[in-house]
């Protein structure tokens, strides 16, 4: 009896708009409204009607834009799903954590604590044998889900049947804006893989930058950049940046501007906007690799190559290239 009451309490509290934060409530989906309380729960209902259409739960999930279910957080922690466009529950709560559909799939923590991926009728489709990560978002993407090993920070990636298209064993994977390619890298270096995760270049270059739209890339190694179509042909053998005069003092003076003469050929270059070296204009040899952070001429026969906030490992050149310190 005491229990009733105190629903029966409840439910005139709500009906009258005694517990509940008007200026909480968020559109879910077309005349569905999420509606927030001062208990800290939240529920769904119809905007025409007044009708409430799920229990009341901890919170729900702004609409996701991806897909037609969103997640929900019931009185005791455990994570389900409702339908955006109807406001009703089509999974109960049972998940620790869980994600957004994205796919056709959604990622949950099962009770093995180890995520694996459900389908609409909520079967484990994609066995839950990965590491669950906190803060980190199992969302598909073009087919592909980039996972995140919280042992040893390395990403791999699966398919939308759970087929592992590229091992735990990378540092970064993603996908640059407006690219239908994913950048990996791997050791320091830079690699690409197709839409599908397939391997286009390995991961042994210092910098890519894809050009999906084109099927080619830039490619930098060792301080030379080439322009590279992704079945391997070699398009442009040698690309710069942007190039600049190479000077050196004549004369110093006290009062008055000092003097300086452009060198007659060599010229410094800048690779991938950050990483300079020198070329010889004559015939467009690589004097000094562009893989230091400035070049400057220190004499009329020497050129001092940076290495950025390493002042210990700066390099003096002749203009023939070859290292003298």
């Amino acid at each position: 009896m005491i229990q009733l009451g105190e629903a029966l309490i409840g439910t005139c509290k709500d009906h009258w708009g005694l517990t509940h934060y008007y200026w909480c409530d968020e559109d879910l989906g077309k005349n569905i409204e999420i509606r927030h309380f001062s208990n800290n729960q939240a529920a769904t209902y119809n905007k025409i009607t007044d009708e409430r259409l799920s229990p009341k739960v901890r919170w729900i999930s702004c609409v996701p834009e991806r897909d037609s279910l969103t997640v929900f957080c019931d009185k005791d922690g455990k994570r389900g799903y409702l339908n955006v466009n109807t406001g009703r529950v089509v999974i109960d709560g049972q998940y620790k954590h869980a994600w957004h559909f994205s796919e056709g799939l959604a990622a949950v923590v099962a009770d093995n604590g180890k995520v694996g991926f459900i389908n609409y009728d909520n079967e484990m489709v994609i066995p839950a044998v990965y590491e669950y990560v906190t803060d980190y978002d199992y969302i598909f993407e073009d087919g592909v889900c980039v996972l995140l090993d919280g042992r040893t920070n390395k990403y791999g990636a699966i398919d939308s049947k759970g087929n592992m298209k590229l091992p735990m064993e990378y540092s970064h994977i993603f996908k640059g804006y407006g690219e239908t390619t994913w950048y990996i890298r791997k050791n320091g270096k830079c690699g690409l893989a197709d839409a599908d995760m397939n391997i286009i270049f390995e991961p042994v270059y210092d910098n890519i930058r894809s050009n999906s739209n084109e099927s080619n890339a830039y490619l930098t190694q060792n301080g030379v950049k080439q322009l590279v179509s992704f079945d391997g042909e070699l398009i442009l053998p040698f690309v710069i940046d942007q190039t600049w005069p190479l000077m050196y003092m004549v004369k110093y003076h006290d009062d008055e501007a000092d003097e300086y003469e452009l060198h007659p050929y060599l010229v410094e270059v800048m690779v991938d906007y950050n990483s300079y070296g020198v070329i010889d204009s004559r015939n467009g040899r690589m004097v000094i690799p562009a893989i230091y952070s400035d070049i400057t001429m220190i004499s009329k026969d020497l050129l001092m190559a940076e290495v950025d906030g390493d002042e210990e490992n700066n390099v003096v050149f002749t203009t023939s290239g070859v290292a003298v310190k």
